[in-house]
């Protein structure tokens, strides 16, 4: 079985990449095989060159759709082994095009028969499993080109639906992705502190063996998207801390349902005392923290507010 089965479409670029230099590596010992003084990777500029017979380095870049360095590059080679040359412009001879030297004109008529047995080998590759693997390439390709991978990835991202979450208790299995998105968004605006590192790489220890709770926002199709934690700080008194969500997630008001998740859970575990230490950075989280029942407070900052180095607002739940 290949391995490259088991990613399906997510591992496409990968494998048609493997595919690539499978094929080249082909190629490579054909003209080997046959003594052909060029090389697969110059075919298509070689092939441009002799139908239009001078083209300059952005001209061929456009045509073909291959980078202008990667051009470049081959034109270099190129003139290494004279098979092309660089001729003045005809509009204006201080800009240098390309053009097929004597020597390249012969060498690519010598590869004609050559080429046209690799062509019959190229179309029984692509038709030999019942379909037409290089039309196949060529719609692909017209599709990429109206809208791409990452205006298709940003077009499902949107669509996260808040309702499509729950909320799971914390489990072991759960620890890293507490970590990670933590990590996150502290590594973001911050720098990590001792408390932090503690906390975050033993989040059972540090919050849930001494009584507090931990709580994961699940996507149905983006999985573990943020997480939560109520730390006991002392006799019916917790802290809301830790809430984060993965930056890829934000905008969705995952942020927004995770918090009265929590606050729902605080409720019904009875908390008489509510609150959390923040910074004046996090001014989104602040705003949905007031607009969820949180006040200002002096008293919560004397308090508890030398905790972190960077805590520089405290609030208190008041419903």
């Amino acid at each position: 079985m290949d391995y490259f089965d088991e990613f399906g479409e997510l591992g496409l670029g990968s494998r048609l990449k493997r595919l690539s230099d499978r094929l080249m590596t082909d190629a490579n010992a054909v003209y080997q095989a046959f003594d052909l003084p060029i090389q697969p990777k110059w075919f298509s500029l070689l092939s441009l060159l002799r139908d239009k017979k001078r083209v300059s380095v952005v001209q061929a870049s456009e045509l073909l759709g291959l980078s202008q360095p990667a051009l470049s590059q081959f034109c270099k080679q190129l003139l290494e082994v004279q098979l092309i040359e660089l001729v003045p412009e005809t509009k204006d001879a201080r800009k240098k095009i390309m053009q097929l030297s004597s020597k390249g004109f012969v060498a690519l008529e010598n590869v004609q028969m050559v080429w046209g047995a690799v062509e019959k080998a190229a179309v029984d590759l692509s038709r030999e499993e019942g379909n037409d693997f290089y039309q196949a390439v060529r719609s692909f390709e017209n599709s990429l080109k109206n809208k791409s991978l990452l205006t298709r990835t940003k077009s499902y991202l949107s669509s996260i639906d808040s309702e499509a979450l729950h909320f799971l208790p914390f489990e072991q299995d759960l620890a890293p992705y507490f970590e990670v998105i933590n990590i996150e968004w502290v590594e973001q605006m911050f720098e990590l502190e001792e408390i932090d590192k503690k906390v975050l790489s033993q989040p059972y220890d540090y919050i849930v063996r001494p009584g507090g709770e931990i709580w994961f926002a699940k996507h149905a199709l983006h999985g573990i998207v943020g997480t939560c934690a109520l730390l006991k700080t002392a006799e019916g008194e917790f802290e809301l801390t830790k809430m984060g969500v993965l930056s890829a997630m934000r905008g969705h008001r995952i942020g927004e349902r995770l918090l009265q998740h929590v606050i729902a859970q605080a409720e019904q575990m009875k908390v008489n005392k509510l609150y959390l230490l923040t910074n004046k950075k996090c001014e989104a989280a602040i705003h949905l923290y007031e607009k969820l029942g949180f006040e200002h407070s002096q008293d919560i900052m004397r308090q508890y507010g030398g905790h972190y180095k960077r805590c520089d607002v405290a609030m208190l739940y008041t419903g």
